[in-house]
């Protein structure tokens, strides 16, 4: 994807965050490489989507609540913390990481 209006980079405050949930966790610290979180763009995630921008929603989720794996892979579990989410924070519950979920998660403390 590649649609400007589907796209948002994630900034280096919240890679750090991202970070210390992998050290925290016992995650390996290479599960998602600095590099690529602050600078590169996140697209549009659905089920059965995979990555490392897959990696970056699923921590995200975990610092929103939700206590998932951070595996790469949007399956069902992912989608259903995703919905939980988006429902809490009363944005459309599609089950989709779309722009406006990407902002609300990065931008507020829920």
């Amino acid at each position: 994807m590649t649609d400007e209006s589907r796209i948002i980079k994630l900034s280096a405050e919240i890679s750090d965050g991202i970070l210390t949930i992998q050290r925290e966790d016992g995650q390996p610290i290479s599960i998602i490489e600095r590099d690529e979180i602050s600078g590169e763009c996140i697209e549009v995630l659905e089920i059965n989507s995979s990555g490392n921008a897959v990696k970056a929603l699923q921590a995200l989720l975990c610092c929103h609540g939700q206590h998932i794996a951070i595996d790469g892979i949007f399956g069902p579990m992912t989608q259903t913390a995703l919905i939980i989410y988006q429902d809490k924070c009363g944005l459309p519950a599609t089950g989709t990481c779309d722009r406006l979920t990407w902002e609300r998660m990065i931008e507020h403390d829920d």
